[in-house]
């Protein structure tokens, strides 16, 4: 008996980002990431209440309905949302009222709702767990880049700690948060279409030179 293959890619992280390629998660970031500080509450919220969820929910057995499973999967997110909030007043007594509502609409984001059923449900448990975590990570990464980026330049801070004098004041408004994680989509999706250039290169090479191997033999 031939062991299955572990075979997990990073695609959560840039190719299918669900801030910035995707866009299934972005409202939070946008309005809410004004700070590393929030971008941070975020992150440990959006850990806490999406992939715990994910893991949970996979344990519920595939014979019951799908529109069930659904409603299902938010319950389990809902009741994961009272210890994550518990968690987060405590450690971030002076902002959690200023991301409270975004933290409220993971309880139904996309990654929970439609990833499971679409990619990670089609997995072993042991790939969906780290395939699930890299896109945590995707959405990490685009938080933390947007709020460190808004926090020094509106407040000319970084994690509270004074470094400059305000720069672009501004940069705390949900407009500019739209505008910085456009730019970082438009440099994420070019980053994609390099590497996809650069795998796509071998491919064409290895095929041609199969080709002129064929032809040889046939003359």
């Amino acid at each position: 008996m031939t062991k299955s293959k572990f075979n997990v890619n990073s695609d959560g992280l840039f190719r299918q980002n669900i801030v910035l390629m995707s866009g299934l998660v972005t409202a939070p970031i946008i309005v809410a990431a004004t700070s590393a500080q929030r971008a941070l509450a975020l992150v440990m919220s959006f850990f806490l209440i999406s992939y715990t969820s994910i893991v949970l929910c996979r344990f519920i057995s595939r014979k019951i309905a799908y529109s069930i499973r659904i409603l299902l999967y938010a319950v389990v997110a809902g009741i994961m949302y009272i210890p994550t909030m518990y968690l987060l007043n405590m450690l971030f007594p002076d902002i959690i009222n200023g991301v409270r509502l975004y933290i409220e609409i993971m309880v139904v984001n996309s990654l929970l709702l439609a990833k499971t059923e679409t990619r990670f449900y089609l997995k072993p448990f042991g790939e969906m767990a780290v395939d699930a975590l890299i896109y945590v990570a995707g959405f990490a990464a685009a938080a933390f880049a947007v709020g460190i980026i808004r926090e020094m330049l509106a407040y000319g801070t970084l994690f509270g700690v004074r470094l400059f004098d305000p720069v672009v004041p501004a940069a705390k408004s949900p407009f500019f948060g739209f505008i910085l994680v456009g730019l970082f989509a438009a440099l994420c999706r070019v980053i994609v279409g390099k590497r996809a250039i650069r795998q796509k290169r071998p491919r064409e090479h290895e095929r041609f030179r199969i080709a002129l191997e064929i032809y040889d033999d046939e003359e």
